[in-house]
């Protein structure tokens, strides 16, 4: 009988699958099911559009701004708006990221906004793309099991960039289905459900903005990815019919939907979700982070993780542990 994962295993799970789904995915195509598929982490070509000229392992401004988060928690202990627009602003300038293409356009333009004196929560009353959600899942670790106190830090972690109502529902939705999967032993349908819960409650934060509704997408995308089809066909029912791209409400419910798809292995959903196609790091950080943090760190090739650490200069499982004894302290409390 194998181990129960412990805490750790779970958080360290999250990161790699945010970071490594990140890197692999930053080599997937824009169109749907792009041939030939991607098996492996490699390299994005470099006549790729965004991430021509990154390097094997390394990622994107999804697991950039998901640790400038994790390292606004480790310092203050508490999910901080402002704290976390300081972090994001730090990291921005440490990386150069500026006037860089990887930059969503929600974010840029809540940048544009911080820089001209705007308050915070106003800097971010247009954001409704995806960068509210690519960046959350570890916030999803703060409070394991835990589902208000979750959307709660899922809003702090959007407001700065994304507050909108849809763009804090996709976030809490996604936040919430991590948190679920810190606890016992769930299913992935128990994730599917905390997503649910968490979106509902999400979106009661945030300026109101014109978006259908996160909790019924996620539905109508696990049905899609349970159907009775070759797994392609439901790859490219998920494409069309949901969307791959840049709406929050999308990416939400297609990153759950590969969790579904790939019956919760991390590599599994982080393979699947490059080869869909679309904004495809995205939607393999999210999978895999969600994924990793419900079957534990050892699913993920050692390979892999020495090139995602080698490549961004990082320490995840330095990470992970600094993240586990700050989680632990406080359910000792």
């Amino acid at each position: 009988m194998a181990k129960p994962l412990t805490l750790y295993d779970r958080i360290y799970g999250c990161l790699l699958g945010q970071a490594l789904g990140d890197a692999y995915g930053a080599a997937g195509k824009m169109h749907c099911l792009p041939q030939p598929p991607i098996t492996d982490l490699t390299a994005p070509p470099a006549e790729h559009p965004i991430h021509g000229g990154l390097k094997l392992g390394e990622y994107t401004d999804d697991t950039i701004f998901a640790l400038a988060i994790l390292d606004s928690l480790l310092e203050g202990g508490s999910p901080s708006a402002a704290s976390i627009a300081r972090s994001f602003r730090a990291a921005i300038d440490r990386l150069g990221l500026a006037a860089s293409v990887l930059i969503g356009p929600s974010t840029r333009a809540a940048i544009d906004a911080w820089q001209r004196g705007e308050e915070l929560g106003k800097a971010g009353r247009f954001g409704w793309t995806n960068g509210s959600v690519m960046r959350v899942a570890l916030v999803g670790l703060r409070y394991p099991g835990d589902l208000d106190a979750t959307v709660e830090a899922a809003y702090e972690s959007a407001m700065p960039t994304h507050n909108t109502d849809v763009a804090i529902s996709s976030a809490a939705a996604i936040a919430c289905a991590v948190s679920r999967a810190a606890v016992g032993n769930p299913s992935v349908d128990d994730l599917i459900d905390a997503a649910c819960q968490g979106a509902e409650k999400g979106k009661r934060y945030g300026y109101a903005f014109i978006a259908p509704s996160v909790s019924r997408r996620i539905r109508f995308a696990v049905e899609l990815a349970k159907a009775d089809k070759p797994m392609i066909e439901r790859q490219r029912d998920i494409y069309d019919l949901v969307g791959t791209g840049l709406p929050a409400y999308e990416m939400t419910a297609a990153a759950l939907a590969h969790v579904v798809l790939a019956d919760g292995d991390p590599v599994e959903a982080i393979r699947l979700s490059t080869n869909t196609g679309g904004d495809s790091d995205t939607t393999a950080a999210i999978a895999g982070a969600i994924a990793g943090a419900l079957r534990g760190a050892g699913r993920f090739p050692l390979g892999w993780v020495e090139a995602v650490n080698r490549a961004n200069g990082v320490d995840l499982a330095d990470y992970a542990r600094r993240y586990t004894q700050l989680i632990q302290r406080d359910l000792r409390n």
